[in-house]
């Protein structure tokens, strides 16, 4: 499908959202339309549609800060209001579930962690990572590769303690990577293992987030991965404000200001500290969306490791193709010519020689 306002451009859209990148940041009845197909989505997963914003209680667990009514469930579908404040739907546990997985694995930092660069991979067959899945989001990505965090959402289990997920590590284990769902809606959850895990063993903790954390859990989630030489991996999505919104649902605003704390503070690190991901969606992240990204990470440190990251069609974007090897190469150049200094592309075996205009 083509953008119905630049037919003669041939600019791929996804049905699910209708219009290009510039008629969305155009027009805000055009990203109200995609908006809708959101809450749709959500209300057929039983989910609660949308972020609330009207109500008096206001959420500090993560950068949605959902305003409740009493009553009322959260985007994550992990707390509620009552008539006394915000509660826990499941007290002291979390949806989660996790399994172990070898070393090296598919790890969107592989080539800048410093447990499996190159000159350390003749050790890894030893050793194992502790993947650690968490069944809530604060965001809902049209094209999210897993989207079975929402039937976990939706049916509040598998349920863990921090202690019993902590106790699932064993000798082998290198490092535990959080991901999901998303675990800057379980930020307490995920710091309390991280510290009960390296109390018994000297492991890096790592998180792979869309970067929607708290300022009250920010610095915390920073010092217990500066403290085990672990990596904060954010995935920007886009810089441009409504084709954020468009893709996720939610706004960016809170993801770059993080991102700018977190690579300040990674500055003053030998091992890499922050590294930066950018998902290249035919016909919404393209040349120009991922320049304005690379510009952003550049001002803020030119030097974050920064993955190109090959599309697979899933969810609701389900009728793009996988990117294009043009369309990541032209990524690349723009990443490197806003003057970003290290720069690959991931998910290589997914790119595709399929035709597409990128812009």
């Amino acid at each position: 499908m083509f953008c119905p306002n630049h037919c003669d451009e041939k600019r791929l859209v996804s049905c699910s959202v209708g219009y290009c990148p510039e008629c969305l940041a155009a027009d805000s009845r055009l990203l109200e339309r995609v908006l809708n197909v959101h809450r749709a989505s959500r209300n057929h997963a039983g989910l609660i549609q949308g972020v609330p914003a009207t109500g008096p209680h206001v959420c500090p667990e993560c950068a949605n800060h959902c305003r409740l009514s009493d009553g009322q469930t959260g985007f994550c579908n992990g707390r509620k209001a009552t008539a006394s404040g915000i509660i826990e739907r499941y007290p002291g546990r979390a949806v989660v579930y996790w399994y172990f997985d070898p070393l090296p694995t598919n790890c969107v930092g592989d080539w800048a962690c410093s447990l499996t660069r190159p000159e350390k991979k003749s050790c890894l067959p030893y050793l194992k990572n502790l993947a650690v899945f968490y069944g809530s989001c604060s965001s809902d990505c049209l094209f999210c590769q897993n989207i079975g965090y929402r039937d976990m959402m939706a049916r509040g289990r598998p349920l863990m303690t921090p202690e019993e997920l902590a106790s699932v590590a064993d000798d082998r284990t290198a490092c535990v990577c959080y991901f999901g769902g998303d675990p800057s809606c379980n930020a307490k959850h995920s710091v309390e293992t991280a510290k009960l895990v390296r109390q018994e063993r000297d492991l890096k903790v790592c998180y792979e987030t869309n970067g929607l954390i708290s300022s009250k859990w920010l610095q915390r989630i920073a010092d217990v991965v500066w403290e085990s030489r672990g990596p904060i991996k954010f995935d920007l999505k886009a810089f441009t404000p409504e084709l954020y919104t468009a893709l996720t649902g939610v706004s960016n605003a809170s993801v770059l200001r993080n991102f700018r704390t977190l690579a300040q503070r990674g500055k003053n690190r030998e091992e890499e500290f922050l590294i930066a991901s950018i998902l290249l969606v035919p016909g919404y992240v393209g040349v120009s969306e991922v320049r304005k990204l690379a510009d952003f990470i550049a001002a803020c440190d030119a030097t974050i490791p920064t993955a190109l990251l090959g599309f697979f069609p899933h969810h609701m974007m389900s009728d793009l193709p996988c990117t294009s090897i043009a369309h990541a190469n032209a990524a690349v150049k723009a990443a490197r010519d806003a003057g970003l200094m290290n720069v690959r592309v991931g998910n290589t075996g997914l790119l595709s020689s399929v035709e597409y205009t990128v812009s």
